[in-house]
C-alpha cells in the first residue's frame, strides 16, 4: 500500500487506515452487517482460521455474543512469496517444469517428491453459533463443533518449525481404571437425580413463599408491596434460579463434564460428550503444505494422539490433503479445511489426494493412517479432526461431529 508513495503517485490520503489488522472486519461491519458485538482480531500465520473458531466458540460460551463470524483470508503477493521462497518453504516452479510437471501438480502433500507448498489465495468464513441459537433461528447446521485448541511448542529455536505441542489435547493422567465420568448412561443417571433435586427444591421453595408472606405481615415493617405482587415477584424468582441450576447442570454433566479433569483427555472428553470414543474419528483433515517437515511431523502427531488414547490398531483414518487442489492460502488454510470437513461429514465421501503419485517411505512406519489417492464413499462419518499449523509456535485442532448427533438430542416437537 505504501509503494506507490515512494513513486510519487496519487494515492488516498487515508491509505494507513487500510493497513490495520481490523480494518478487514470493519469494512464488513460497516457496509453489511452494522453490528454492535465484540470483534476479536486474530493472526496466527498459517493457523489465523484455527484461532479465530477457537475465539468465536470462546465468545459464544462465555455469552459475550450469539453468534460470530469467524474465518481468515490472505492474498497471493510479490513480497511475501519472494521471501517463502528465500525460507526454501515453496515449490520451485523452474526445478518442477524442469522436471515435467504441470502447475496442478506441484504440491504433493506425503509423496517422497514433495518439495514445498504451492500459494494460494482467498478467504474463508464461517458462522458459528450455539446449538440454541440454531435452533430458535431456523438455520441450517453442517457440523458440531465438538472441540476446538490451540497450543504452542515450548522451548526451541526456530520460528517455523512444526511442532508438537497439540499433543496437550490427548494429555491425562494415567490410571487402570477408565473415569466413569466417561459413561454416558452415568453422567444421564446423575443429571436426572439432580433435576429431582432441582424439582424438589422447587416445590419446597414455592410452598414456603405463603410462609413468608405471613410472616412479613406480622412483622412491625410489613409487607413491602401488596401480597399479589410479592406472591409473582417470588415465584418469578424461583422459577429464574430452576433455570440458572438447570443450566448448571446441564454443563457439569454435559458439555463441559471432563473440563479441569488431569484423568481425562480433552479429545476424549469432547468425543464422550456424545457417546463417542477415538474409534469413531472418521477422517483427519491435514495441514498437508507439501513440505518435508510439515507432512511428517503432522502425522507423527496424529498416530502419538490415537495411539495414546486407545484407537484400535488396523483401525486407520484417512487423511485428507486437499492442498494438493487448492494450494496454501495461509490465513484462509483452516476455513477452507473445515469446510471441506463438513462437505465429508455430509456426503459420506473422502477425497483422495490426486497428487499421490506415491506415499513417502518415512510415513509408513504410521499405522494409525492411511493416505488414499482416490476418494472412497463410505456409509457415513461421525466425525472428523482438522490439524492447523502456522509459523511462531501456532498448533491448532477442530474436532468435528455430524448435525445428525445434535438432531438426535431433540425431541419431535422442536424438531417440527
Amino acid at each position: 500500500m505504501y509503494k506507490e508513495r515512494y513513486f510519487d503517485k496519487d494515492i488516498q490520503n487515508d491509505i494507513l487506515q487500510e493497513t490495520f489488522i481490523n480494518t478487514m472486519a470493519a469494512w464488513v461491519n460497516l457496509l453489511m452487517m452494522s453490528s454492535s458485538g465484540p470483534i476479536k482480531p486474530t493472526v496466527g500465520a498459517c493457523a489465523t482460521s484455527v484461532l479465530s473458531v477457537d475465539v468465536a466458540i470462546d465468545t459464544i460460551q462465555n455469552g459475550k455474543a450469539k453468534i460470530m463470524l469467524c474465518g481468515g483470508f490472505d492474498y497471493f503477493q510479490e513480497d511475501g512469496s519472494y521471501e517463502f521462497a528465500q525460507m526454501k518453504a515453496t515449490s520451485n516452479a523452474l526445478d518442477e517444469f524442469a522436471r515435467g510437471r504441470t502447475p496442478a501438480e506441484m504440491s504433493r502433500p506425503c509423496t517422497t517428491t514433495r518439495s514445498g507448498f504451492m500459494e494460494g489465495e482467498g478467504a474463508g468464513i464461517m458462522t458459528v453459533m450455539s446449538a440454541t441459537t440454531a435452533l430458535e433461528i431456523g438455520v441450517p447446521v453442517y457440523g458440531v463443533l465438538a472441540m476446538c485448541g490451540t497450543a504452542m511448542d515450548k522451548e526451541g529455536r526456530s520460528v517455523p518449525a512444526p511442532g508438537q505441542g497439540i499433543l496437550t489435547s490427548a494429555r491425562e493422567m494415567p490410571s487402570s481404571v477408565p473415569s466413569p465420568l466417561l459413561d454416558i448412561k452415568y453422567r444421564r443417571r446423575q443429571l436426572e437425580h439432580r433435576r429431582a433435586a432441582i424439582k424438589e427444591w422447587s416445590q419446597r421453595e414455592q410452598e414456603y413463599v405463603q410462609q413468608e408472606v405471613e410472616s412479613l405481615k406480622a412483622s412491625p415493617a410489613g409487607l413491602p408491596c401488596d401480597e399479589e405482587t410479592f406472591v409473582r415477584e417470588r415465584m418469578a424468582f424461583i422459577s429464574k434460579e430452576v433455570r440458572r441450576q438447570e443450566a448448571e447442570a446441564l454443563s457439569l454433566w454435559g458439555n463441559n463434564f471432563w473440563h479441569q479433569d488431569p484423568r481425562i483427555a480433552p479429545l476424549r472428553g469432547a468425543l464422550a460428550v456424545w457417546g463417542l470414543t477415538v474409534d469413531d474419528i472418521g477422517v483427519a483433515s491435514f495441514h498437508g503444505t507439501s513440505t518435508k517437515a510439515n507432512d511428517k511431523n503432522e502425522s507423527q502427531v496424529i498416530e502419538r494422539q490415537f495411539k495414546h488414547l486407545g484407537r484400535t490398531p488396523g483401525n486407520a483414518c484417512p487423511a485428507i490433503c486437499q492442498k494438493w487442489l487448492t494450494g496454501h492460502p495461509k490465513g484462509a488454510a483452516a476455513a477452507w479445511m473445515l469446510n471441506g470437513v463438513m462437505q465429508c461429514l455430509r456426503t459420506g465421501i473422502i477425497p483422495g489426494n490426486r497428487n499421490a503419485d506415491n506415499i513417502a517411505a518415512e510415513l509408513e512406519q504410521f499405522e494409525y493412517i492411511m493416505y488414499p489417492s482416490r476418494s472412497i464413499q463410505t456409509d457415513g462419518i461421525k466425525a472428523g479432526l482438522l490439524k492447523s499449523f502456522g509459523f511462531g509456535q501456532v498448533g491448532g485442532e477442530v474436532l468435528v461431529l455430524h448435525p445428525d448427533f445434535l438432531m438426535a438430542t431433540l425431541t419431535q416437537e422442536q424438531l417440527e
